[in-house]
């Protein structure tokens, strides 16, 4: 499998709010990979609808197990969505990879330094 498609980083949503203080979300920085896009087909679209979640997209970068739901990709265009599936797969040469599906937020938060 080649992860052609470009670069996604891959953030975890913090709280930047002191004590007190109404909650402040904020992307802490995790790590890069290349990726590929996936297919995001009819049953696990319609499935996520069931739930009341609208997936964007699936993408596939190298197995990564430090990765978690709710945490958030930002694309090169710098589209952000939150990771509401993993699956950690294997491609037909038998190489690990991890399938990431992608949900819509409905806000963009900041980056933390």
């Amino acid at each position: 499998m080649t992860f052609d498609d470009g670069i996604v980083k891959i953030y975890k949503k913090i709280n930047e709010a002191g004590k007190g203080e109404l909650p402040k979300p904020a992307l802490l920085f995790k790590s890069w990979h290349y990726f590929s896009f996936g297919i995001l087909g009819y049953g696990r679209y319609y499935e996520a609808k069931k739930l009341d979640e609208q997936l964007e997209d699936v993408i596939n970068i190298e197995r990564n197990r430090q990765i978690h739901i709710g945490d958030i990709v930002v694309l090169e265009d710098g589209t952000q969505c939150s990771i509401n599936t993993i699956k950690h797969l294997q491609d037909e040469d038998g190489i690990g990879y991890t399938e990431l599906a992608l949900g819509h937020i409905n806000e963009q938060f900041d980056f933390k330094d």
